[in-house]
């Protein structure tokens, strides 16, 4: 080694134990350190109320450095103690690798008060780090837990989803953070819920541990979950408690490690501290959040600048980006992370450890938490000839059970079932929006919490209430939320229709909604039929005399078209007994089905349908529709394949091509299994969400083409470009995440198509 990366090398070494030897021996003095006794200098004296520490530190592993230093000791050893009678006097030999045996022996032949040790070991008197780590590393970390028996220990393999900064949108993946956090820079990861921040700071912590492990130098990584720190503002009894908590034997030491600036902070679930105290005393819920995160903001204030503090919440908690860094008091160069969501290839990963190995359905959410919840799920239930696939109904029905109870353990005496039911709630009352999806003012908010629970929220409860999933800032002025999830919103909304449909006398916030409100879209119709198969009294006569009753009482037309809906889903074979009219909705798809005896008793007045799909159409009778908007009508090519007089008074903005319809398929001039192929894609593709029924895929083929659609199912799974699931009891098909345009390419110009798929 050059002799000047040698002196840099011991200059770093020495000014580090210095360091240590000041907060362990001299923190009321941090300006001790080397100075001259008689003509000689020393490498640290350390002058405390009752005690005279003298430290000589080398990197060397020689014996002759140890019987110089040591006789250097001895001698300032001696002085020290006539200098001082009534303190206790000691010398350190440190090296920087564990002492060798020489060393040892020469520092020992000096006798007491003299003592050879590494630097890990001066250390671990300021902290002893190592147990720290091993003691941490048994606790949970946040709410990284394995969805499917909620141990924190055994976790599947981390898949890394890469947050993206702020400002610029670009992505740090773990390794880039953990380098920056080692440079002492401060970070704030914020999204919304089940997006994978206690994951990603689980694994920063687990980069960081190795780093000082393997160099001692290196700051230690100190990770609280704030969720254990409720009602704590003081930095101090939040380190003591955490230390307790994980069986920590000392807990100071984190206390002086953490003043010292031996370690790297970081907390996480700055959403789930609440203060109590403070009902009646604060006008705005501005106020409570910012005194929630009192303890945050002092770690901050209090940390030294050296010391790299990482934060992460929920973003939505707040109303804006400005008031949660105002609140949590972040360091102006810290970097502002927001949670990425997954790409294709990460989420098959994360599926893949739980032996998820097909396509990955259309439906299917994004966020790392919900698909951890669907894989964990899947390996309970009975695979399709391999697949482990659920439909867009029964996968939402289960999360919304999963995302309540994780809720819930997060906050002590409100339960999962009643988390789903707030959730329900609002997810109800933000349909009198155009979007269905908010706003939801503050008094809102309490008003839901007090009508399901009977009582209202306390400080907890109003925590619970600002970090709800699903819900996002809306108004930063007023503090109103919004649902920033369309597909766990329109989910939330089958609630109160089931217990509407199932009892319309009973009272119900749906009851009292006039006038055009939102319709629920494919998701919630499917989550609603979900939950009416698990009910013994439920009906397709019961539901059509729900609907019936409802309307006579002048509940809005869009929650009659709902019922509809749902009922045509679970009972296709059945109509209602009495003719029922809609006014003024607006549906984003209405499917109609072959399965059904006809619509002639039901009509549809000055509404607005985004897609209307005839697909399944083969001459059974439509709706009457009056004086309505239609978007795209797909499976007809115009007008003169309909019935004229079901239409009056009718815009349509867009037909299908003739060649994307199933009498232009079986019409082109392509192999038999060519049209099956694109037939089946056809029926799969035009209905967004739900899919189709195996039964469907063979309906409107002659005998010569129905025997080949097995194959083509087989051909199209294998390829990826449809999924099986199940969903009550038969099996229907899916359309592939990322495939649309796929597909869509295909259908517009078979002939010309050059896709592998085709013959």
């Amino acid at each position: 080694m050059p002799a000047d990366e040698k002196q840099q090398e011991e200059s770093e070494f020495e000014a580090e134990v210095l360091r240590i030897s000041r907060a362990l021996f001299a923190p009321e003095n941090e300006f001790q350190g080397s100075t001259y006794i008689g003509t000689a200098e020393r490498d640290g004296v350390f002058v405390g109320p009752d005690s005279v520490t003298i430290v000589e530190c080398t990197v060397s592993r020689r014996k002759d450095k140890a019987e110089k230093d040591g006789k250097k000791l001895h001698d300032a050893c001696v002085a020290k103690a006539r200098e001082y009678p009534f303190k206790s006097v000691k010398g350190f030999f440190v090296t920087r690798e564990e002492p060798t045996a020489d060393q040892r022996m020469v520092i020992k032949s000096f006798s007491s008060p003299l003592v050879a040790c590494s630097f890990a070991q001066l250390r671990g008197q300021l902290v002893d780090s190592l147990k720290y780590l091993e003691l941490r590393g048994l606790y949970p970390f946040g709410s990284a837990r394995e969805p499917s028996s909620g141990d924190h220990g055994d976790l599947k393999p981390y898949v890394a989803v890469d947050p993206v900064e702020s400002d610029t949108g670009e992505p740090f993946s773990v390794a880039r953070v953990t380098e920056a956090v080692k440079d002492g820079r401060s970070v704030l990861l914020y999204g919304d819920y089940g997006a994978g921040k206690s994951m990603f700071l689980r694994e920063l912590y687990r980069r960081l541990a190795t780093a000082h492990r393997r160099n001692p130098f290196s700051p230690f990584p100190l990770l609280l979950n704030l969720r254990d720190h409720q009602g704590q503002v003081h930095p101090v009894e939040a380190l003591e408690r955490h230390a307790r908590s994980i069986g920590f034997p000392t807990p100071s030491q984190l206390v002086r490690a953490w003043r010292s600036g031996d370690a790297v902070l970081i907390l996480d679930g700055f959403d789930e501290i609440a203060t109590p105290g403070w009902m009646g005393k604060t006008q705005t819920m501005r106020d409570i959040r910012r005194r929630s995160v009192e303890l945050v903001r002092r770690f901050c204030r209090d940390s030294r600048a050296s010391t790299a503090v990482v934060l992460a919440g929920r973003a939505h908690f707040f109303d804006s980006e400005r008031e949660m860094r105002t609140a949590l008091g972040p360091r102006d160069d810290s970097l502002f992370l927001m949670a990425g969501e997954p790409t294709e290839d990460q989420a098959k990963k994360i599926l893949d450890a739980y032996g998820w190995h097909e396509a990955l359905p259309e439906w299917l959410p994004s966020r790392p938490l919900l698909l951890s919840y669907l894989g964990s799920s899947s390996v309970l239930q009975e695979s399709i000839e391999g697949t482990f696939g659920r439909s867009a109904g029964e996968g939402w029905n289960m999360m919304l059970d999963r995302i309540s109870e994780r809720e819930a353990s997060m906050e002590m005496g409100v339960d999962g079932f009643t988390i789903r039911r707030v959730l329900e709630r609002l997810a109800t009352h933000a349909r009198r929006s155009t979007e269905g999806l908010g706003p939801i003012s503050k008094d809102e908010l309490t008003s839901v919490f007090q009508s399901v629970c009977g009582y209202t929220p306390d400080e907890g409860s109003y925590q619970l209430l600002q970090r709800l999933p699903g819900l996002g800032a809306m108004d930063s002025v007023d503090g109103s939320r919004r649902f920033v999830d369309e597909s766990l919103a329109d989910a939330a909304r089958a609630g109160d229709l089931v217990t509407c449909l199932l009892d319309p006398n009973t009272a119900n916030p749906l009851m009292e909604m006039t006038g055009t409100v939102a319709c629920l879209d494919e998701v919630g119709i499917d989550v609603a039929a979900v939950r009416l198969e698990e009910e013994s009294g439920a009906s397709s006569g019961r539901a059509y005399s729900s609907a019936s009753v409802l309307q006579r009482r002048g509940v809005s037309d869009a929650v009659i078209a709902d019922i509809i809906r749902v009922a045509g889903r679970l009972w296709p074979g059945d109509t209602s007994p009495t003719a029922i009219p809609l006014h003024g909705i607006e549906l984003r798809s209405l499917s109609l089905t072959a399965d059904s005896g006809g619509y002639d008793w039901l009509s549809f007045h000055d509404c607005i349908i985004q897609e209307l799909d005839l697909t399944d159409h083969d001459g059974y009778p439509l709706p009457h529709f009056h004086s309505c908007l239609i978007g795209k009508m797909s499976g007809v090519a115009g007008w003169p394949a309909l019935q004229p007089s079901n239409f009056a008074d009718c815009e349509v903005a867009q037909f299908d091509v003739q060649l994307a319809t199933g009498k232009g398929i079986l019409a082109l001039k392509t192999t038999p299994m060519n049209k099956v192929l694109l037939t089946i894609l056809k029926k799969v593709y035009a209905q967004r969400g739900a899919g189709r029924k195996e039964s469907a895929l063979f309906r409107g083929l002659d005998a010569k083409h129905r025997e080949l659609v097995p194959a083509a199912l087989q051909r199209l799974t294998s390829a990826g470009l449809i999924t099986t699931a199940k969903s009550g009891g038969n099996r229907i098909y899916l359309p592939v995440r990322g495939m649309a345009s796929r597909v869509w390419r295909i259908l517009q110009a078979p002939q010309a198509s050059a896709d592998s798929i085709l013959e």
